[in-house]
C-alpha cells in the first residue's frame, strides 16, 4: 500500500490493471476452469437436493448454450429470473458461452420497477422458472415476464439427459481450450458488455449499470488474491443473482477459481439457510446484518460446524452486533466489507490475520474496528469535499472515489447520470468515508442520508442508531425505525421519525437528551407507520421514506 501525492492510497493499480488475464471472456476462463478436475463436488443445491460436480456443471452449460444459440439468435441480452440455485448458476453461464449478455432480473420487484428496467435494458425474452413466476404473480400480477418465457424446467426436458451426454463426454476428455475451441466459445472479453445488474433503487428509480467481462473478472481476480476463500472452502450461496454479489461471487468466482458452493434459493428462509450450512459444510458467508440478524436469532453453534467466517455487507451493521455474534459463535468471526453494483461489486473487507494472501497484497491481512476492511488489490481510493470537490489529504472526511479494473464505465443510456458518478475513471461512490495509510475505508454515511440543519450535517443512521438503542429495539429482526427529512425555513431541513411502534415522543426526546445527543440531531416530527419500507435485499427503500416524510404532515 503507498500513498500518492499525500491524497491517494494506491493499493497496486499500475501493476494489477495490466494484466493480460482480466481480459479474457467469462466463459472462455469459466470451462478452462470447469474442465479440470471434473468430478470434484461444485455445488450442493439444498433447495433441489442436488450435488452437481464441476463436469456435469459445464455440461449442462454447453447444451444449454447450443440452445440458447438456435432459439435466442437474434437477442442480445437475456433476461434471467431464476433463484440462486444450480439452474441459475448454469443459464447465466451458457448465456455467456453463447456470446450473449445477462440480465438478472430482480423478480422481487414491484411491476412498474421490473417494467423500466426490462424497457431501459431492451430485454425481449426470460429464462425463469414457472415457480418462481406463479410465486410472483400472485402478489404483482402485472410483473411484465415478456410475450417470450420459457421455463428453465420445460427446457431442460426437452434438452434430455441424452442431449447433454456427449457434451459430458467432451468436458470429461478435452482439455478447456479445445472445448472452446469445438463449441465457439469467445476467448476475448475486456470491455465488453458482459452484464447488465440493476441497482437496488434505495434512492431512486433503479439505474441499469453496465458491468463488462473485464470489471467482472478482475473482481474475482481480487477475491482470490485477498486470500478470505480458497479452493479449500465452501461458500454459502443464498443471495439472488440479481444482485452483483450474488452474480460476481456466487457464479464467476466460484467457477473460475474452483470453489466449492452450498446453494439456497433465498436468504430469506432462515431454517433452510441453518439446515444447508450444517449438511452441506458451508464454512464462509457473505450476506447482510439483516439477514445475518435472523440467523443469529434462531440458530445455535451447532448449525455453523463448519463456518469459519461471516461477512456483512451491503449495509451499516448496528452497533453491537458484531461482538453479540461473536459471543453466540465463539468459532465463526464477522468480519465486515463494503462494495456497490459500480464497483462489481466488493471494494474492501477487513481480513483475520495471517491469511496466504497473492502477489498483489502484500500487506499482512487484519481487522480494523469500526472500518469496513482494505481496499481490493489494484484499486485506488481517495475523498472529495462535498462541496468544492477539492481532493482531500488522507485522513480526512470527503466524499469516496473509487478507481481499478473492477469500476464501471456507466449506466446504460443515462449520460446525466454519468456524469455525476464518472470522472476520468473515478467512480464517486456517493458516500461519507475516510481513508488511512493501510488503505483501510471507514465510512461515515450515506451523503444522501445526512441532512443540513442550522449548518450541521446531521447523520441519519446515528439518529437512528441512537434511538435504537434508548428505546431497546436492538433486538427486532427488521427496522423499526427510520429517519428521513423535509424542509424547514427555519433551519434548511427538519428530521422526521418514521415509526412502527408506538412511541412517547417527549420520552424519547428526554432520553436522547439524557444520552448526549445534540438538540440538532433529534427528531423535530414523528410519524406512525405500519411498516419501515424496506427492499427485497432487506435494505431501507430510501425513496419510499423520503416520499412519506415529504408528504406526512
Amino acid at each position: 500500500m503507498k500513498i500518492r501525492e499525500s491524497t491517494t492510497v494506491d493499493s497496486g493499480y499500475d501493476d494489477f490493471s495490466s494484466l493480460e488475464s482480466l481480459n479474457v471472456n467469462l466463459a472462455y476462463a469459466a470451462t478452462c476452469a470447469l474442465s479440470r478436475d471434473t468430478k470434484r463436488e461444485y455445488i450442493y443445491d439444498f433447495s433441489l437436493n442436488r450435488r452437481l460436480d464441476r463436469g456435469t456443471t459445464l455440461a449442462v452449460a454447453l447444451a444449454l448454450k447450443k440452445y440458447i444459440s438456435e432459439k435466442f439468435k437474434d437477442h442480445e441480452r437475456i433476461g434471467i429470473a431464476l433463484p440462486s440455485c444450480f439452474p441459475g448458476i448454469a443459464v447465466n453461464l451458457a448465456v455467456q458461452m453463447a456470446g450473449k449478455s445477462s440480465v438478472n432480473i430482480n423478480f422481487t420487484a414491484g411491476s412498474d420497477s421490473a417494467k423500466s428496467c426490462l424497457a431501459r435494458a431492451g430485454v425481449r425474452c426470460i429464462i425463469g422458472s414457472n415457480k418462481v413466476r406463479e410465486k410472483v404473480s400472485a402478489h404483482s400480477p402485472d410483473f411484465p415476464w415478456t410475450d417470450n418465457f420459457f421455463d428453465i424446467g420445460d427446457i431442460l426436458k426437452e434438452i434430455g439427459k441424452k442431449g447433454v451426454l456427449p457434451h459430458l463426454v467432451a468436458a470429461r476428455l478435452l482439455p478447456g481450450w479445445l472445448i472452446c475451441a469445438l463449441y465457439g466459445i469467445p476467448k476475448d472479453g475486456g470491455g465488453r458488455e458482459a452484464s447488465i445488474i440493476f441497482t437496488s433503487g434505495s434512492e431512486a428509480a433503479p439505474k441499469a449499470a453496465v458491468l463488462t467481462h473485464r470489471n467482472l473478472m478482475a473482481n474475482a481476480r481480487q477475491m482470490s488474491e485477498i486470500g478470505i476463500i480458497d479452493g479449500n472452502d465452501t461458500l454459502h450461496g443464498n443471495l439472488p443473482l440479481f444482485h452483483s454479489f450474488g452474480q460476481t461471487i456466487q457464479v464467476w468466482f466460484t467457477m473460475i477459481y474452483g470453489v466449492r458452493e452450498v446453494m439456497v434459493q433465498s436468504p430469506l428462509e432462515v431454517q433452510a439457510n441453518l439446515e444447508a450450512a450444517r449438511k452441506g459444510g458451508s464454512t464462509i458467508m457473505i450476506s447482510t446484518p439483516t439477514f445475518l440478524r435472523s440467523y443469529y436469532k434462531k440458530g445455535t453453534p451447532d448449525d455453523f460446524p463448519n463456518l469459519k467466517h461471516v461477512i456483512g455487507g451491503a449495509e451499516k451493521t448496528p452497533d453491537g452486533f458484531i461482538d453479540a455474534w461473536n459471543a453466540k459463535f465463539p468459532k465463526v468471526a464477522y468480519l465486515e466489507g463494503y462494495g456497490l453494483t459500480e464497483a462489481s461489486p466488493v471494494v474492501c473487507v477487513n481480513l483475520p490475520p495471517n491469511l496466504k494472501r497473492g502477489k498483489f497484497c502484500p500487506q499482512p491481512s487484519m481487522i480494523k474496528e469500526a472500518s469496513v476492511g482494505e481496499i481490493f488489490p489494484g484499486m485506488m481510493a481517495r475523498v472529495s469535499d462535498p462541496d468544492t470537490g477539492q481532493i482531500l489529504p488522507v485522513g480526512e472526511v470527503g466524499l469516496l472515489q473509487l478507481k481499478g479494473a473492477s469500476i464501471f464505465n456507466g449506466y446504460l443510456n443515462q449520460p446525466e447520470e454519468n456524469r455525476k458518478k464518472l470522472s476520468d475513471g473515478w467512480l464517486n461512490t456517493g458516500d461519507l468515508a475516510v481513508l488511512d495509510a493501510d488503505g483501510f475505508i471507514f465510512i461515515k454515511g450515506r451523503l444522501s442520508r445526512f441532512s443540513k440543519i442550522g449548518g450541521e450535517m446531521v447523520p441519519h443512521s446515528g439518529v437512528e442508531e441512537a434511538i435504537v438503542r434508548v428505546l431497546g429495539l436492538q433486538d427486532s429482526e427488521v427496522p423499526l425505525v427510520a429517519i428521513g427529512s423535509r424542509i424547514d425555513p427555519a433551519k434548511g431541513e427538519a428530521l422526521v421519525l418514521l415509526s412502527a411502534v408506538d412511541i412517547d415522543v417527549p420520552q424519547l426526546r428526554r432520553l436522547l437528551t439524557e444520552a448526549g445527543l445534540p438538540n440538532l440531531w433529534i427528531p423535530k416530527h414523528v410519524t406512525r407507520v405500519e411498516s419501515i419500507p424496506l427492499l427485497g435485499t432487506g435494505k431501507l427503500d430510501l425513496g419510499k421514506i423520503h416520499k412519506i416524510c415529504k408528504g406526512a404532515f
